[in-house]
């Protein structure tokens, strides 16, 4: 197996293993059904169901990082990574979708995506159709963040 294969493959089991957590998962019925009983706390709710999947995910990224970036020996399989997410995004681990942009950060503070990689990802993505465009957009105040971030270093 390749080693973009294997990257992407440690990365999809550690965000299944986030979502799946058995501690998450009594909690988040809980809040399903006080969502029902109380409509007014829905977007409270909803935030704090968010807020345990990323404390979540942000565990197993700290826990499982070495392992992760071992596999990531260029921008091309840091890319592939992002791509896997985004996949996983809308088809296993829907979760995610909304975190999606947190999840990056998150990874690109943890040295695991490099800004180039999520550069890099952003301007293929810009190329791409409308559907395929749906977590670049979820993305832009981050990407626009590092953009920025590297022009203040490019004038340094």
């Amino acid at each position: 197996m390749a080693s973009v294969n294997c990257a992407g493959a440690i990365f999809y089991s550690m965000m299944k293993l986030a979502v799946e957590s058995p501690h998450n998962s009594a909690t988040v019925s809980r809040m399903l059904v006080q969502l029902l009983a109380n409509e007014c706390k829905f977007m409270q709710q909803r935030d704090m169901i968010g807020c345990e999947l990323h404390k979540n995910a942000a565990d197993i990224i700290s826990k499982w990082q070495k392992l992760l970036k071992s596999f990531l020996h260029d921008i091309d399989e840091e890319i592939e990574v992002i791509l896997k997410f985004e996949e996983m995004c809308l088809e296993s681990a829907k979760e995610f979708a909304t975190l999606f942009p947190q999840i990056l950060h998150l990874l690109y503070d943890k040295e695991i995506l490099q800004e180039d990689a999520l550069l890099r990802w952003a301007d293929e993505k810009e190329g791409a159709d409308e559907a395929d465009k749906v977590f670049l957009k979820r993305s832009e105040k981050f990407i626009q963040w590092l953009k920025e971030a590297e022009e203040e270093d490019d004038e340094e």
